[in-house]
């Protein structure tokens, strides 16, 4: 009995495995990505053009960080076309918050620089910025967080009552050059053929970790949802 379930449970494992592979070699994961870094709220900028008057940070790993540099450029770039103050929506520690500061000062930030340290999950950061900043309750606020954590993020803020609220995806940039290997000096063993497809080197294995973030991502959707948090 014991050996026919791990048989079973080992032959889901493997199908599932075949079956991100199968989707790496394709453009799945870029688009389900994508789907996440799409503000919920977008439609209603059809009616009346959207003007942030507070931007509000979500704070990412530690300081420096990917996910924190991106989103502090995005915050700075945000703060000074729009001339409005800043929120860190970030868990009290001993440095981040001053080096984050001080990133947005140095990139020419010159409004108010606020930090919320309750909570070190979405919703209770969502529900302690309620708590200590009533007032954005009815502030036009553009919240900057990473692509796959937008739409949860955006929903969050609409249940917790933030009446006027828009996201913007911190997306990385990419690169604009010929990565063929074409034409380079780079040695080795002639018997072994070059890989020339970037498919193979580069864009197959960044949609494998886009599947991993995407699909934690959807158990995450599917968590706060059934808990009534979005």
């Amino acid at each position: 009995m014991i050996k026919k379930v791990l048989n079973r449970f080992f032959l889901v494992l493997g199908a599932l495995f075949a079956l991100f592979l199968i989707l790496g070699a394709t453009s799945a994961p870029f688009y389900m990505h994508y789907n996440l870094g799409i503000d919920p709220n977008h439609d209603n900028d059809t009616v009346q053009p959207f003007e942030p008057q507070h931007v509000i940070m979500m704070g990412g790993a530690g300081m420096p960080s990917a996910s924190n540099l991106m989103r502090l450029y995005y915050t700075a770039g945000l703060s000074k076309n729009y001339d409005c103050p800043v929120t860190i929506v970030h868990p009290q520690d001993s440095i981040c918050h001053v080096e984050m500061f001080n990133y947005l000062v140095n990139q020419g930030v010159t409004r108010e620089i606020f930090h919320d340290t309750i909570g070190t999950n979405t919703r209770s950061q969502v529900l302690g910025l309620a708590e200590n900043f009533p007032e954005l309750l009815t502030t036009n606020i553009i919240v900057v967080t990473s692509p796959e954590h937008l739409k949860r993020t955006i929903k969050c803020f609409n249940k917790a009552g933030f009446q006027y609220v828009r996201g913007m995806a911190a997306y990385e940039g990419t690169v604009d050059f010929n990565l063929s290997l074409k034409g380079q000096k780079v040695d080795g063993i002639e018997e072994v053929p070059s890989v020339e497809s970037t498919r193979l080197r580069y864009t197959f294995w960044n949609y494998l970790k886009l599947e991993i973030d995407t699909y934690r991502e959807y158990l995450a959707l599917f968590y706060y949802r059934i808990k009534g948090w979005i």
